[in-house]
């Protein structure tokens, strides 16, 4: 609970206190390692700024705190303290979490729209995501259960940045169709056959959702081009 304490008090003083010139000299391990320790607690938690606090209050507490001074407060009210400071916490990132969603489904219904209007070629899934054949195959389409061989490039759908690809970095992948997958993709390989190249617009909600993964932030709707090499029934 004290350590609890500590890294608001910390995160609070460095979001209000910090100044880029003020490092001081580390001279050996034992600084650097300090010194780590603070910065990363700081970057962890300098946004938390959902409750007003006095920082000279923050600093003697810190002080009397390692020093193993006798506390103002007792346990009860520094429990109802950390349970009021997490609460508050946790109702700012519903809110940004809320915001976030809204602003990026308003995006991408804006994309969508322009995305159709200004290529009659791109068609909508019935599961939400959208797609253009550029280049057909032969045969019968993917199925669940298949191995399939492909390839793909990805990109961020709103900028067009270029986020992953196989093409030129790695072997082109052998994958039963239906195994761990994003849901868009899993229905979008379904729609190819041997030959064809697609590309797919998921939304956030058929991508990786509101979570992310990796160093993927939540709420990232992609663009994926796929060339689809050999289906095996085996």
């Amino acid at each position: 609970m004290k350590k609890h304490i500590l890294f608001v008090a910390v995160a609070c003083l460095m979001a209000a206190c910090h100044q880029p010139n003020d490092a001081p000299q580390l001279n050996n391990r034992t600084d650097t390692l300090s010194w780590a320790m603070g910065e990363n607690i700081a970057l962890s938690l300098q946004e938390i700024n959902t409750v007003n606090l006095d920082n000279d209050v923050v600093l003697q507490a810190i002080g009397h705190t390692l020093k193993g001074g006798a506390q103002p407060i007792s346990d009860s009210i520094l429990r109802e303290a950390i349970m009021y400071i997490d609460r508050q916490q946790q109702l700012a990132q519903m809110e940004q979490a809320r915001q976030t969603k809204r602003s990026v489904a308003q995006q991408q219904e804006e994309y969508f729209k322009k995305l159709t209007k200004d290529n009659p070629n791109v068609k909508k899934h019935p599961s939400g995501f959208y797609y253009e054949v550029l280049k057909p195959g032969k045969g019968a389409n993917a199925q669940i259960g298949q191995r399939i061989l492909f390839d793909y490039r990805s990109f961020l759908m709103f900028n067009g940045e270029p986020y992953d690809q196989t093409y030129g970095v790695r072997d082109p992948i052998l994958h039963v169709v239906g195994r761990p997958m994003f849901q868009g993709l899993i229905d979008a390989l379904q729609l190819m056959n041997a030959g064809s190249i697609y590309r797919f617009y998921f939304p956030y909600q058929l991508a990786f959702g509101e979570t992310g993964a990796g160093d993927i932030p939540g709420y990232t709707p992609f663009i994926y081009e796929v060339e689809l090499h050999e289906i095996y029934e085996h």
